[in-house]
């Protein structure tokens, strides 16, 4: 890691960063929310095959929102 790298790690966040990092954060976890509640309702009028393949595809692209914004309030909240 050079100098300048190691210079900007160690800055401190201005308060807007950090509310930008939670806000996206939350904002990313109600969005997976949100995917869970209308595939839910939806996945019950398609047939069996496509069933899976939409189940396997929302919950990969859920665990990506969930998991990224949990990644995101984390940051926001320990930048200090």
């Amino acid at each position: 890691m050079s100098i300048e790298q190691r210079d900007e790690a160690a800055t401190p966040a201005t308060p807007s960063s950090r509310i930008a990092w939670i806000a996206g954060g939350v904002a990313l976890i109600v969005l997976g929310v949100a995917l869970i509640w209308v595939t839910q309702d939806q996945a019950a009028d398609l047939s069996e095959d496509i069933r899976l393949v939409v189940n396997v595809a929302m919950r990969g692209a859920t665990f990506l929102l969930l998991g990224g914004g949990a990644w995101c309030l984390a940051r926001g909240w320990k930048r200090t």
